[in-house]
């Protein structure tokens, strides 16, 4: 027969998941900004090819054209330009020897870099990429074979490259769309990656607060069947103490039933406490006051009061929130070494919330172990039911506010209660 899953392992798993589905997103859209980038790479080395082809052929085509004007070449090369107007023909310049221009027409972005005097022989046109424009520079007139004879003229053009800016384009606008994509994608996940982690919150908070219920209830018939069994045990065993004397030897013993009948009473006070779910009675209360009152009540000089900064009123249930600091005070001199331990407590508004802090010097909570500390019945005292926490809590989330447990300022252990303002009738 397989066994049901525990809470616990549900919610590793769920976690495990929600990482594993955030993981997996970060991964595709790496790999969506990944195809982006190359594809731009591939579409700049791609256009830049078909740029330096395309140069090429329209300068050759262009010097042709130039050539059978050369006897008007300075009238001729406007129209020239009208005519490659539309294969992006922008700037065509002539150039001697010497560098010095015979003739041009257009606008250049670029310079001149033919050598006064270039190797004898065919050479190739030399490219530049400008950015937004291609410049091809080639022999007008070739050099004579002779090597005493001077290098001829040169022919330098510049146009626009529609085509390879289109592909460049185009591989931008993919990259952008990609990147796009990606971050949709990631802000869509970790929408629903916190969405889910919110619902996996409120369930594991809904599945302790249906255990806390189920715990109340089944504390609160047990206090109740109890009470008066006990009530009677204790009676008679403080009748059988009256009338033994002190001589009698079974007196120790009655005594110690009535002692242990006490405890136990002080026992289901607790439980019941803790099964309590009763509407609070709400006031206006100095919690300055109730702080000190409370501190007190415990009688130890250990402890010191800070409420200097408490507002004058605060809506309370007086008796149970005095029952929540009597406890937080008790554990913490509890916890605090007998000989120069130290508890503090105070009082304060903070962010708008009424906060109350109770520190001690003792070992702390142990680590990791914060959250467990409220728990009912876990202590990790030899003496003690460990309801005290698990009924502060209550009490404190009846009225609306958190309680924490964490590491104070002194070393030891620090509870910290916030509670907001009643909400307006």
């Amino acid at each position: 027969m397989t066994r049901p899953r525990s809470p616990v392992s549900l919610a590793h798993g769920s976690r495990r998941a929600r990482w594993g589905l955030l993981l997996s997103a970060v991964v595709m859209a790496l790999a969506l900004i990944g195809t982006g980038v190359a594809h731009v790479v591939q579409a700049n080395e791609s256009s830049h090819a078909v740029a330096v082809a395309r140069a090429s052929d329209l300068a050759v085509a262009v010097r042709r054209a130039a050539w059978s004007e050369r006897e008007r070449l300075a009238e001729a090369l406007p129209d020239l330009v009208a005519d490659f107007e539309d294969q992006g023909l922008t700037y065509i310049g002539v150039f001697g020897p010497d560098g010095a221009p015979v003739a041009s027409t257009g606008k250049a972005l670029g310079k001149a870099h033919r050598l006064p005097r270039p190797p004898p022989g065919p050479e190739p046109p030399r490219v530049d990429d400008l950015g937004d424009r291609m410049r091809v520079e080639l022999p007008f007139s070739r050099p004579r074979r002779t090597m005493h004879d001077g290098p001829g003229l040169w022919l330098a053009i510049e146009y626009d490259p529609e085509l390879a800016l289109a592909m460049r384009a185009g591989a931008k606008v993919q990259l952008a769309v990609s990147v796009g994509a990606a971050t949709v994608l990631l802000l869509l996940v970790l929408f629903f990656w916190r969405a889910a982690g919110r619902a996996e919150r409120a369930e594991a908070q809904l599945a302790r607060d249906r255990r806390l219920a189920a715990l109340g209830e089944m504390s609160a018939v047990l206090g109740h069947e109890l009470r008066n069994p006990l009530a009677a045990l204790k009676g008679h065993a403080q009748l059988v103490v009256e009338r033994l004397d002190g001589e009698h030897r079974g007196k120790k013993s009655a005594e110690r039933v009535v002692h242990e009948a006490r405890r136990l009473e002080t026992l289901m006070g607790q439980i019941l406490d803790f099964a309590k779910t009763g509407a609070l009675d709400r006031e206006d209360v100095d919690p300055g006051a109730l702080l000190a009152s409370a501190a007190a009540a415990l009688g130890d000089a250990r402890v010191t009061v800070d409420a200097a900064r408490a507002p004058a009123a605060w809506s309370l249930d007086r008796t149970r929130m005095g029952q929540v600091l009597a406890n937080l005070l008790t554990n913490a001199a509890q916890a605090a070494p007998a000989d120069g331990g130290h508890v503090r407590a105070s009082c304060a508004v903070e962010g708008g919330r009424l906060v109350f802090v109770v520190d001690d010097d003792g070992p702390g909570f142990p680590a990791g172990e914060e959250e467990a500390a409220f728990e009912p019945f876990k202590t990790t005292r030899v003496q003690g039911t460990g309801l005290g926490l698990a009924i502060a809590r209550r009490i404190v989330e009846a009225h609306g506010g958190s309680i924490v447990a964490e590491r104070g300022d002194l070393g030891g252990a620090r509870v910290r209660v916030a509670i907001p303002p009643a909400p307006a009738a």
